[in-house]
């Protein structure tokens, strides 16, 4: 049976010949395992290293295709800054590049701080569909921190589905992250409470903009992928960011409209947020997410077997190994322990796609992460 058979059974909660087994990691870790396994470069040898590490996917975190993700390409003004892969620089979000990590960071420059006025909302300068050409598309590979404009891109008639591997889209519909990026995440929040109008309109215009720009590229590569990916952290370890009823009111109207176009053309839909989401995991099922990701397991309420007792028959879940501590400070055998605890607790009925529950780190040792697989 191929890996993608094994992986699309478990996603339907049928039966699998082992607990399907997924692999991510920041490149930098990527790279090391090439040289542990004697490979070359990380774009060209990716399947590779899965088969040597005895994975079954090469995951990211909305998606289960780390290197087979596409997105319409960005043809539009030259907006003098970094064009990162999920592209909040569309929304005049400007990215910097934290000298320590080299990772971006959105949160420093919200251009809608200080625009309280619905006017100033009116005359704010949002994305336009024409600025993307849906006839080429960026192939996302795993290289977070990477400028998107040095991808590779490829004409929509050389996109075809695989029989080894998922093909999926996912950008432009971080409905939640937008809005605070945009309007900083302090003077958000004020906003849901003390200034529904202007929330409103605000999320309002960033969930139709999201709507149009999926309805589009699934008009286009709809009947050629098998996911679509939504990506939007709403939630910390203890509890969501806002309240379930606040999301529900703002956020999830337009989340759920994305969905409905995407179950248009029969995609599995993951969704992606990290932390403690239970409060509104009925509400994702409600919506049809068939993928939650990443389980983080470190936070409160998100152990597995209690999530598979209360939901797991209607949901699929990504993840589920704590990259926090386990995986990083523990040891080979302890880590062993918990996936075979796991692996006892799921059997072969499906319904867990296992691996760790963030990106693993570049601290992360080698026997650890072989540990997972062996």
């Amino acid at each position: 049976m191929r890996r993608k058979e094994i992986l699309a059974r478990a996603i339907c909660h049928d039966t699998v010949p082992h607990l399907p087994m997924m692999y991510r990691a920041h490149p930098q870790v990527s790279k090391k395992l090439l040289r542990y396994f004697h490979l070359d470069n990380l774009e060209d040898n990716w399947e590779d290293l899965i088969v040597e590490l005895g994975a079954d996917n090469y995951s990211d975190g909305e998606t289960l295709g780390a290197f087979s993700t596409y997105v319409p390409l960005y043809i539009g003004p030259d907006l003098e800054c970094i064009c990162d892969v999920d592209h909040f620089f569309v929304w005049g979000i400007k990215p910097i590049k934290n000298p320590s990590n080299g990772e971006l960071e959105f949160h420093h420059n919200s251009p809608l701080l200080g625009k309280d006025d619905l006017g100033d909302l009116r005359s704010f300068r949002f994305p336009e569909i024409e600025w993307f050409d849906f006839e080429r598309y960026r192939v996302v590979i795993d290289a977070p921190d990477q400028d998107i404009r040095d991808h590779k891109i490829v004409k929509l008639s050389e996109i075809n589905r695989s029989e080894r591997f998922f093909l999926n889209t996912a950008m432009m519909n971080s409905i939640f992250m937008t809005s605070i990026f945009l309007r900083g995440i302090e003077q958000m929040f004020m906003d849901l409470v003390v200034d529904p109008s202007y929330a409103e309109m605000l999320v309002g215009k960033i969930g139709e903009f999201c709507l149009d720009f999926c309805r589009m590229t699934l008009s286009k590569l709809g009947s050629k992928i098998d996911l679509y990916g939504i990506w939007d952290d709403f939630a910390t370890q203890e509890d969501l960011m806002i309240s379930p009823d606040t999301w529900r009111r703002y956020y999830k109207p337009w989340h759920r409209r994305i969905i409905e176009e995407a179950k248009r053309y029969n995609l599995i839909v993951a969704y992606h947020v990290c932390g403690n989401c239970t409060a509104i995991i009925p509400d994702l099922i409600d919506m049809g997410v068939d993928i939650l990701d990443p389980v983080q397991v470190s936070a409160k309420d998100m152990q597995l077997a209690e999530l598979r007792r209360r939901f797991g028959d209607n949901i699929c879940f990504h993840g589920g190994l704590d990259s926090q501590r386990l995986i990083t400070f523990g040891t080979p055998l302890e880590i062993k322990r918990e996936v075979n605890r796991l692996r006892n607790l799921y059997g072969n009925r499906g319904g867990l796609i296992l691996g760790p529950s963030h990106y693993l780190t570049i601290d992360t040792p080698i026997e650890n992460i072989v540990a997972i697989y062996q």
